[in-house]
């Protein structure tokens, strides 16, 4: 269960960090900079640039890592509920992998950016 759960936070990672990085160019910098370890996250050559994608991957992985982390230690003595997890597991994918899908996000996205006074 906790990779699982850690899977779906770094999945919404991705996904908030995306809509954050198409918000500004300045919010696209920012999260670009997490990403400049990661070989072709700049630069132009023949194999291109990932661009801020490199910093959403860094991200993401981060909280999989922590989280499966502090999850494990937390929950490796319970006995937790297996089928029920799955069923919130399946449909906390789905939602988060119809957040990818723009015509839907993109009006949540433009509200909560307009809520905090971003162009």
């Amino acid at each position: 269960m906790a990779a699982s759960l850690s899977l779906l936070l770094a999945f919404l990672t991705l996904m908030i960090s995306h809509h954050i990085s198409r918000l500004t160019p300045m919010l696209d910098k920012a999260i670009h900079a997490y990403g400049h370890w990661i070989p072709g996250s700049t630069g132009s050559g023949p194999e291109g640039s990932i661009g801020s994608y490199s910093g959403k991957e860094t991200l993401a992985i981060i909280v999989w890592l922590s989280s499966w982390l502090i999850f494990h230690l937390l929950w490796r003595k319970l006995d937790l509920p297996l089928q029920t997890w799955t069923r919130w597991f399946v449909i906390g994918l789905a939602t988060i992998t119809l957040g990818f899908f723009h015509p839907l996000s993109d009006p949540i996205v433009l509200f909560i950016a307009n809520f905090f006074g971003l162009p």
